[in-house]
């Protein structure tokens, strides 16, 4: 059984660089003797004779991902015998479904890597936003690379997140070392006796608060969203949130907390509030916490011109 690791991205985003450096790490590489590479793409940085003899690996080139079938997939684990897997993807094409649930018993799909080229994603994530998507969405690892000190931690991460939260996102910078980006420096103050968050900052707030709830239990509030969800058996409670596009405005996900404290009945799915209280941290099931609002005061709020969530 050959355990499998697919690494997608764009081209020349460092997919290629985080193999070979994944192929000379002595403590992933024990106890592994052959290795099979899978390329669907060769940008700038390449696999030479000389690496490839050095690290006993070996690779195939393939133009599309329909050439990878069951049958090749045998064919290539008769031929060669590896230990592992490795398959570089083409970031123009959709993870398939051979590659997400079809996967044969004696190759499976262990670990799903991304690599994205922090320089970039800016752009490609305002132009070619459902591309990327594809990309982030299956992925267990974000590896963002080429970052500088100066470029914001909460763009990146908060839209990384808006696509898939179960992901560990790593940081890296122009060799490879780790880099502390700006903006542990959010744009509030968190030691504000009221922390008032704008409908710009909604979404930088959502994600820091999700990721690290004991940091704001007994703060007290302000933010303004739709009356999004009721949570059925209660009858002060609702899901007040914002929506984050994921993959294009058809396809959002909802930035949501649960406020309580609130006369539900005297309002209406779809209306947007302003919401004052004291947020307080509560267990969920399966392990973790949460924040939830108890509200002091609700207010109607005109809706925002711009109602999606944004992360920079």
């Amino acid at each position: 059984m050959a355990p499998v690791y697919l690494f997608t991205g764009f081209l020349d985003s460092g997919k290629t660089t985080l193999i070979k450096d994944t192929l000379n790490d002595p403590g992933f590489m024990e106890g592994t003797d052959r290795t099979l590479i899978l390329c669907f793409e060769q940008g700038e940085n390449s696999y030479d004779e000389k690496f490839l003899d050095e690290h006993n690996a070996f690779i195939e080139f393939f133009d599309a991902s329909t050439e990878l079938t069951p049958e090749k997939m045998h064919e290539l684990d008769t031929i060669y015998h590896p230990d592992q897997v490795f398959i570089e993807y083409n970031g123009t094409e959709v993870v398939s479904e051979t590659l997400l649930k079809e996967m044969p018993p004696f190759w499976p799909l262990v670990q799903i890597l991304t690599t994205v080229d922090a320089t970039t994603f800016e752009l490609y994530i305002n132009a070619m936003r459902s591309m990327l998507f594809e990309q982030l969405r299956w992925s267990d690892t974000i590896i963002v690379n080429r970052c500088t000190p100066d470029m914001s931690g909460s763009m990146l991460r908060g839209n990384i997140k808006a696509i898939n939260r179960r992901a560990q996102i790593y940081y890296e910078g122009a060799f490879g070392e780790p880099v502390e980006l700006k903006n542990g420096l959010l744009p509030f103050d968190i030691n504000a006796d009221v922390i008032d968050i704008s409908d710009d900052d909604y979404g930088l707030w959502y994600m820091d608060a999700a990721e690290n709830p004991d940091k704001y239990d007994g703060k007290t509030i302000i933010i303004r969203g739709m009356y999004a969800e009721n949570i059925p058996g209660y009858k002060q409670t609702f899901v007040l949130g914002r929506r984050a596009m994921v993959c294009c405005a058809q396809d959002t996900s909802l930035c949501g907390i649960t406020v309580t404290n609130v006369k539900i009945w005297e309002m209406q799915i779809g209306d947007w509030v302003e919401v004052e209280g004291k947020l307080k941290t509560i267990p969920v099931e399966g392990g973790g916490k949460t924040v939830v609002l108890y509200a002091d005061r609700i207010a109607r709020y005109e809706k925002p011109a711009d109602e999606y969530v944004t992360f920079s």
